[in-house]
Formats: structure tokens, C-alpha cells, sequence
């Protein structure tokens, strides 16, 4: 069942890269402190650095009346604006997510 899902990658500990939003594929839906895969259509994003493609949910948000959920997902850190574009890129190509760089 696909999620809609929300996060942030930063390229150093205080550095905000950007932000990651979209629709992911899970067996069911999660829970604040479950892990989440992120993959759709079958695919999964390959690991970069410390990132293995899987974040913790942090939130769980009603976004409207129509009891549509946005679920918040953990802060991605890599060690450099390089990785950074390269995950918003891998993530974008991979599985369709929308990445917004903060273009600074």
C-alpha cells in the first residue's frame, strides 16, 4: 500500500540539503518507531554511505478531512553536498520521489 512520507537530508550534521517528498510502498501502514523501506513499484533505492534506505517514522500527521496521512520520516545525514545530490538524484530516478534542494 503506497504512503505519503516527508524528509529532510542534510549534508553535514547542521547543513540542510534539502527535502524528500512522495509516495512509498509498504506492506502495511506503519507506526511512529517503525522502520520503513523505502521502495515503490518493486524497486529499492540503492545504499549510499551510511544511508541504507531505511528510515524510522517520526510522525504520524492527518492532513486534511479526508483522513489522508503524511508520515514523517527521519533526517537522512551524509558526509557531503556531493552525496547529498546524489541521493535526491538516486531517490528521484529510483523511486520517483521529489527532491527539493534549498539551492543555497
Amino acid at each position: 500500500m503506497p504512503i505519503s512520507i516527508d524528509f529532510s537530508i542534510f549534508d553535514s550534521a547542521t547543513t540542510a540539503y534539502g527535502n524528500v517528498t512522495g509516495s512509498v510502498d509498504v506492506p502495511s501502514p506503519p507506526s511512529v518507531g517503525d522502520i520503513v523501506d523505502l521502495c515503490a513499484d518493486g524497486k529499492h533505492v540503492e545504499p549510499l554511505g551510511d544511508f541504507s534506505g531505511k528510515l524510522k517514522v517520526i510522525s504520524v500527521v492527518q492532513v486534511d478531512d479526508s483522513g489522508a496521512l503524511l508520515y514523517g520520516l527521519e533526517d537522512v545525514v551524509v558526509a557531503s553536498l556531493g552525496e547529498a545530490q546524489e541521493l535526491a538524484k538516486r531517490l528521484e530516478t529510483e523511486l520517483g520521489l521529489f527532491c527539493v534542494d534549498y539551492d543555497r
